[in-house]
């Protein structure tokens, strides 16, 4: 009898599920162009999730994965808020710390790292953690509320204790941060311009760099940084290949056609922005394909994350995702990715 691998049949899931979505772009503002008009090469590499890279917590809503590896563990930090507040408890969130000894996990909760109760300034929620080593010391960096601004944490074990700065860093939300090898320091996130065009607000990419990675960060260009007006929320940031590399979301399916769908920019300077592909790097729309042959059914994927090797490759991609029972938790999923490498600059 003919049969097919399981991991076959996830990868043709991720085909038929990767045309249904192409069908769907919209027509391209003028003078807007894509590096990839044929396929998504992040999307490419995309590769089915095992059922231990799930990662939930019985009466939490789980946000904002970040990861890092130190010695032989790895690191998962994100937001959490109790359940019973639903999705809108995310405006009184602390920021947690779970380990594994495998990035796609399983992860076990070990503690609450950051509090509102006990921060500084960010008395209402700190959200959106992200974490990176800088030298010998550990940067947990945040969206702080209510001031919503960035702050940082710095602890000299990735066990803590953690030590909030007193007032915010950058005076932008949705932080993501690069430190430069010469030790300057690049940054993008998300600004609300004041006006608008379509009765919803605007939510635009605004990038800062720094002397240092302590600040003081300064705006580079003026305005959206994203070509066309496109819109965002949740931008992760790296450098590969010559360029500035971010993933973030289409917040109102401007440059792909499905609203939050995960889409994928470059820029060789840090200023000019170009769109990789009109195809998401990964939606709601896409069953997602565990290892073990079955699939998942999702509402939304959002806060995506990467995650480098020691070479630079993207090895995985973590995301918040939505249930698709609305009475269910959110929870977090670390998808790997083949690593991934972006070509360089031209």
């Amino acid at each position: 009898m003919f049969s097919i691998k399981p991991s076959t049949i996830a990868k043709l899931l991720s085909v038929v599920m990767f045309t249904a979505v192409a069908a769907a772009a919209p027509p391209l503002p003028p003078g807007v162009q894509v590096t990839h008009p044929e396929g998504n090469p992040l999307r490419a590499a995309l590769r089915p999730v095992p059922p231990s890279a799930i990662f939930k917590m019985d009466g939490w809503y789980l946000w904002d994965p970040s990861v890092i590896k130190v010695g032989d563990t790895w690191h998962l930090f994100a937001s959490r808020w109790p359940a019973a507040e639903k999705m809108n408890g995310w405006v009184r969130s602390q920021v947690i710390r779970a380990t594994s000894r495998s990035l796609f996990g399983p992860y076990e909760f070990q503690e609450v790292v950051l509090s509102p109760q006990s921060h500084p300034w960010a008395t209402q929620a700190i959200h959106n953690p992200k974490v990176m080593k800088s030298g010998n010391r550990f940067l947990l960096y945040h969206l702080g509320i209510p001031m919503w601004q960035t702050g940082f944490a710095w602890a000299d074990s990735i066990e803590g204790p953690w030590t909030p700065v007193t007032k915010p860093v950058i005076p932008i939300n949705n932080p993501a941060i690069v430190e430069r090898p010469n030790g300057t320091a690049y940054a993008v996130g998300k600004f609300k311009a004041k006006s608008t065009n379509d009765g919803d607000w605007h939510a635009y990419m605004r990038a800062f760099e720094a002397d240092k990675l302590t600040g003081s960060y300064r705006v580079v260009g003026s305005g959206n940084r994203l070509p066309g007006n496109f819109e965002l929320e949740d931008p992760t940031v790296w450098f590969a290949g010559g360029r500035y590399q971010v993933v973030c979301t289409d917040w109102e399916s401007k440059a792909t056609g499905i609203r939050k769908a995960i889409v994928y920019y470059t820029s060789t300077n840090g200023i000019d922005y170009e769109l990789v592909s009109q195809e998401p790097v990964w939606s709601q729309n896409d069953p997602v394909p565990l290892a073990d042959a079955r699939s998942l059914t999702i509402a939304g994927v959002e806060r995506p994350q990467v995650c480098l090797d020691d070479k630079g490759a993207v090895i995985a991609l973590l995301a918040s995702a939505y249930p698709s029972a609305k009475s269910e938790p959110t929870f977090i999923i670390i998808r790997p990715v083949d690593h991934f490498l972006p070509a360089g600059k031209k």
